[in-house]
């Protein structure tokens, strides 16, 4: 188990900064997610930890030792981490327990070592029957655990995880999701993790640092990047969400593009405003907030996606499945609101999610 500690760390390519002051400390045992979009700067970040590149500024610990930072670089075999690549990088032409062996190996640790270890670890991850197998004689999902494997075989102190489960099928990484992080519980095991995935950081994390353009936009718990994002892009990066522009005036809000319809509102903004409404926060009622016309619904099961015109606008609308069969397209909706988020119109918004575009 182990702490790191970021002080200020910077990265620049050239001209080009990918990280800008990253100033944190994960704690030991915390399962840490850097989560953002594409050449945010997370895998910098992670790779910078691993020792595969060395920051531009500041100084990197791993509990209390400098592995990175002024004239100290410590090489990534030195630094005590487990690391798994998002391909499974197995070798073909071993089975699974030479491939969960091999960092033991190339050790040179003693073989009844080698095999009490490798049976711990591949019983940890539910492959033990599988031993004698090869890589392709295994599914997908069991070759990452193979690779997680053999970065937990040798005890770590950190395990580095670079979007493991994305060349996954749906099914399998939900499923990885949790094994991954029940595995994190029982060794106590400090974890940083790298995705982009907004519903693999909800589910597995402590902590989500979500980082855009190599900044840190915020940090916290998955409750609380979700319910009281710090700005736009947080609140439209994380879950569903849709932004409408109002005046914030007399103890309410009213939508121009909406025909004037209003909202109560008591919080301390005044004038132009960005409200942002998650659509499971919305639910269909006789007296509700909003009214307009149900143009479509899109039947998913266990919800009922629905998109209603309110004026110039569509707003969109998460219920349950079992309201489909009581709706129709075209008829009058009166929409009730739970929750909703304000903003300040600063133009912020736009600036921001052309990086998703």
């Amino acid at each position: 188990m182990a702490t790191v500690t970021l002080n200020h760390i910077s990265k620049s390519f050239g001209e080009n900064t990918v990280l800008k002051d990253f100033n944190e400390t994960f704690r030991d045992g915390e399962f840490i997610t850097l989560l953002g979009p594409s050449g945010c700067g997370k895998t910098t970040m992670l790779r910078i930890i691993a020792g595969f590149e060395k920051p531009t500024g500041g100084e990197l610990y791993i509990d209390d030792r400098l592995v990175s930072g002024g004239k100290t670089f410590v090489p990534p075999e030195k630094r005590g981490i487990g690391m798994v690549f998002q391909s499974y990088a197995v070798w073909p032409h071993m089975n699974v327990f030479d491939n969960v062996a091999y960092p033991l190996t190339i050790k040179k640790t003693a073989r009844t070592e080698i095999q009490s270890s490798v049976e711990r670890v591949l019983g940890i991850v539910h492959l033990s029957q599988y031993a004698g197998r090869f890589p392709n004689q295994l599914s997908g999902g069991q070759q990452q655990r193979v690779a997680l494997a053999r970065a937990l075989v040798a005890a770590p102190k950190l395990l580095l995880l670079d979007e493991p489960l994305s060349n996954l099928d749906a099914k399998l990484r939900e499923s990885m999701r949790f094994e991954i992080k029940e595995i994190q519980r029982e060794l106590g095991i400090t974890v940083v993790y790298v995705t982009h995935d907004q519903t693999e950081a909800m589910a597995m994390s402590d902590r989500i640092f979500l980082i855009n353009r190599g900044v840190v936009q915020q940090c916290g718990t998955p409750q609380e990047i979700y319910n009281s994002p710090a700005n736009q892009f947080v609140a439209d990066f994380l879950g569903k969400v849709d932004f409408f522009k109002g005046e914030a005036r007399d103890g309410q809000i009213v939508f121009p593009e909406m025909n004037n319809q209003k909202i109560p509102y008591n919080g301390p903004r005044t004038g132009k405003v960005e409200v942002a409404i998650r659509p499971e926060n919305l639910f269909f009622t006789e007296n509700g907030m909003l009214t307009g016309t149900l143009e479509t619904q899109y039947y998913l099961g266990d919800v009922d996606d629905c998109r209603v015109r309110v004026g110039d606008r569509l707003v969109r609308v998460i219920v349950s499945g079992y309201e489909f069969k009581n709706l129709k397209n075209g008829q009058q909706i009166s929409i009730g609101i739970r929750d909703f988020m304000v903003f300040e119109d600063n133009g912020l918004l736009e600036e921001m999610l052309q990086i998703q575009t």
